[in-house]
């Protein structure tokens, strides 16, 4: 199981912007390294004199799972800067846009921290820039509202008024049920999947199998953990997703490239659960799938790939089928075997 963490919803301030409407609200799923974590609700009272940002997220400790509620409620006078200070509240100005190039003094909601807040390009409906220093990309829809934010490797992503989804908790929680007792997984509808990506590179099965193994040995402890969140999946305490970024470490230190699987685990007949393991590309064009948090075979049965990513670059993909699956437009089922 994918271990869970909280993440928060940055947002960068700038000027340039007609207010927003009065009594406007806005949701939004935040998914990290592809994975979806939590809610974020913006909202903006009728008399635009009061912005709460309210952030729901599922928290792991060991096998406990719970959800954590944290919300900050701002008085904004003119300019939307908060009343008293010469910030402005850091999603209520990213909210909207595209923004003008330049700087202002953001506020983050929950931690009060201050500092620059920069607006570097403008490309139609894309923004780039930096907050406290560290790149973001925003996206806008026709309205002029945000769609999309990243900022390294965290994602949200706007969730259309009246759109009902399944909490996260309840994702990983209780699971994604499963149709049918028996045969292979799958997504109904049928959704298409990148088998071989173009960054993979040939190797041998026995190596890989080897490697999967040694990964396995590395982590005494196999449970959520620090490591599921550092780059390399360096540390002695980690789930899946540790399990899968040390492997494809590994794998890119022996000069082989990698692919990280995000899916849904399916075990002794339960609900489909979030997992993730590795593809490695074999001579020949074909691929094995490795497991090395548990060392079990990688099957049709147990194993259903919901995306296919390169180590290290943007879970886009990934996120934006999570967030297909919270909002209930596919089902997992088995299909039944040809006689």
């Amino acid at each position: 199981m994918l271990p869970l963490v909280s993440a928060l919803l940055l947002a960068l301030p700038a000027g340039g912007a007609s207010p927003l409407p009065p009594g406007e609200a806005a949701r939004f799923v935040f998914a990290w390294k592809g994975v979806p974590v939590g809610t974020v609700t913006l909202s903006l009272t009728p008399e635009m004199k009061r912005f709460t940002y309210t952030s729901r997220h599922l928290h792991t400790r060991g096998a406990h799972m719970g959800e954590r509620v944290r919300e900050a409620s701002l008085e904004v006078g003119p300019g939307e800067t908060v009343v008293g200070r010469a910030s402005i509240p850091q999603a209520l100005w990213l909210w909207r846009g595209p923004r003008a190039p330049g700087c202002v003094t953001g506020r983050e909601e929950l931690s009060g921290r201050e500092g620059p807040h920069c607006i570097t390009a403008v490309r139609g409906d894309t923004v780039e820039g930096t907050m406290f220093g560290q790149p973001f990309t925003a996206r806008y829809d026709e309205r002029g509202r945000m769609a999309a934010l990243e900022v390294g490797e965290s994602r949200f992503t706007a969730v259309a008024p009246g759109v009902r989804l399944r909490p996260p908790p309840e994702l990983f929680a209780e699971g994604v049920p499963v149709e049918g007792t028996s045969g292979p997984l799958a997504f109904s509808p049928s959704w298409p999947l990148v088998v071989r990506p173009g960054w993979l590179t040939d190797w041998r099965a026995g190596e890989a199998r080897a490697l999967a193994e040694a990964v396995h040995a590395a982590f005494p402890e196999k449970g959520p953990g620090a490591a599921d969140w550092r780059e390399g999946g360096e540390g002695e305490a980690g789930g899946c997703l540790a399990h899968a970024l040390r492997f494809a470490a590994r794998a890119a230190a022996r000069g082989h490239k990698v692919a990280l699987v995000h899916g849904l685990l399916v075990v002794d007949g339960g609900p489909g659960r979030p997992h993730a393991w590795v593809r490695v590309g074999l001579a020949g064009g074909g691929t094995l799938d490795l497991d090395p948090t548990s060392l079990d075979p990688v099957t049709r049965d147990t194993h259903l790939p919901l995306a296919v990513t390169e180590p290290g670059g943007p879970s886009v993909e990934a996120g934006e089928r999570w967030l297909a699956l919270l909002r209930g437009e596919y089902r997992v089922v088995r299909l039944p075997l040809a006689r």
